[in-house]
């Protein structure tokens, strides 16, 4: 599978390399399994290296199909989109345009790093966040490159 995803209590991390349709299935599983253990909807954390590729058009589409029950399954939803420079800053602007169309105020949000999430929570949420990133590095995701080409 393209992507790594990790569950914690209120939290889920996924670590993108090449997104197909499939994985798409697999992450909204995820999170709404999550949602449904804690009671509450959850923070979703993905982080986009800077080598992982586009989603190609079938996977596009089907993240399209699953947003709405992401949606309702997310407190909030957070796009760590690799890289620096204004290639990249301009790659987070439009996705934060795109996103911010079609999700709740003070929902969606992207970030050039991870460090970046959790002082975007609310207090109660930063304690689960953190807890998230400690399980995530300890396995080797934050500094993981995307896994391409499988």
């Amino acid at each position: 599978m393209p992507c790594q995803i990790l569950t914690t209590r209120g939290a889920v991390f996924v670590l993108w390399g090449q997104p197909l349709p499939a994985d798409m299935d697999e992450v909204q599983a995820a999170v709404e399994a999550a949602a449904a253990a804690c009671g509450h909807p959850v923070v979703y954390v993905t982080r986009v290296p800077v080598n992982a590729p586009a989603p190609d058009a079938g996977a596009r589409a089907r993240l399209n199909e699953v947003m709405p029950s992401l949606m309702k399954a997310c407190s909030t939803y957070h796009v760590v989109l690799e890289g620096e420079g204004f290639g990249a800053a301009m790659k987070r602007g439009i996705l934060t345009g795109v996103f911010q169309l079609s999700w709740r105020r003070k929902t969606f949000f992207v970030h050039a790093d991870t460090s970046e999430v959790a002082p975007a929570l609310s207090d109660e949420r930063r304690a689960t966040v953190r807890h998230l990133l400690v399980t995530a590095e300890r396995r080797g995701l934050l500094g993981a490159p995307a896994a391409v080409g499988l």
